[in-house]
């Protein structure tokens, strides 16, 4: 006859529990996030480019590449731009022939799909390498610490710029290595902090008499308890690392694939091409930009304001 151990069914209870008790506190902080109006119209923007990013992806020819006609002479603008013309479509031509309506739905995709990898990447190995060097403390912590403060000197657009020109590949890949390397630090140092806090906590050391291992202990206790500002920080640096893809393409970085639709480059090629005669060539793009910086940042107020209790209303 089989026996039970009456110990770990007590634990996969308590963990069943502390699992319900934390799927009703998320759920209780979406409730009270969707209760701010600005931080639910930035909340719905968000899903209307997360929604494009899957239709360009699924759905559209060649997303990778920017359709062309060289033998368009010229921009042609919107239909409902002064002088505009039912051919130019919702927003309008570009050069060489670009129809920036398919142009920027592909551009959103590739921005939003990268500028996500960069931050899940950096918050992902960040949280770790901060949540062991604030709990274990020693010798590691004080190498964070500083390695931590050599990345935060480094200008990372310059030194993406560098990197470029040294290896010789000015192309988007290059940008997205550069910001997977710079970018954990600021969510080690967040994560960090908060785990000296937490470790500190009573409900840390009562698993630390009941046994637990260390592992057990950050993973089940200590980092859950962290998460609340890494949200915060991620829904903010998706906006500014697209803002960052954008000015490096705009400044002509990404030499290597000039029909790349990213925001920065659609920017760059309606400028170069003469801007004050075809505005809408940097209009639309640059506000399809504005509107995605400006609805991610609103997220990022939102949860700060539902997720921290001290500003919570």
């Amino acid at each position: 006859m089989a026996t039970v151990d009456v110990g770990n069914v007590r634990e996969a209870r308590r963990d069943e529990s502390a699992l319900r008790r934390r799927v009703r506190e998320y759920a209780l902080i979406f409730r009270l996030f969707l209760r701010s109006p600005l931080a639910a119209v930035g909340f719905v923007i968000l899903l209307a480019y997360v929604a494009d990013v899957i239709y360009a992806q699924f759905f559209m020819a060649n997303p990778d590449l920017l359709s062309t006609n060289f033998n368009a002479v010229t921009p042609i603008a919107p239909f409902w731009w002064p002088g505009g013309t039912a051919a130019g479509g919702w927003m309008g031509t570009s050069f060489p022939g670009i129809d920036l309506t398919s142009g920027i739905l592909k551009a959103i995709r590739i921005d939003l799909m990268y500028s996500t990898l960069v931050v899940i990447v950096g918050a992902l190995v960040g949280s770790l390498i901060g949540l062991y060097a604030g709990y274990r403390g020693g010798l590691f912590d004080e190498v964070l610490m500083r390695a931590t403060d050599v990345t935060y000197s480094i200008p990372f657009l310059i030194f993406a710029i560098a990197v470029g020109f040294a290896f010789r590949q000015r192309n988007f890949l290059t940008v997205n290595i550069v910001l997977l390397v710079l970018w954990w630090p600021p969510y080690a140092r967040l994560v960090r902090a908060q785990t000296l806090s937490v470790k500190e906590m009573k409900f840390v050391e009562a698993a630390k008499i009941a046994g637990a291992s260390d592992a057990r202990i950050m993973m089940r206790h200590v980092l859950p308890n962290t998460l609340a500002p890494v949200f915060v920080q991620v829904s903010l640096d998706l906006g500014v690392v697209t803002q960052v893809f954008a000015a490096l393409d705009f400044i002509g970085f990404n030499a290597g694939n000039p029909f790349l639709p990213e925001l920065g480059n659609l920017i760059q090629i309606g400028w170069y091409h003469g801007f004050q005669y075809y505005p809408w060539t940097v209009v639309m793009p640059a506000v399809i930009l504005l509107v995605f910086t400006i609805a991610v940042n609103l997220v990022g107020d939102g949860l700060r304001d539902v997720m921290d209790p001290r500003l919570r209303r």
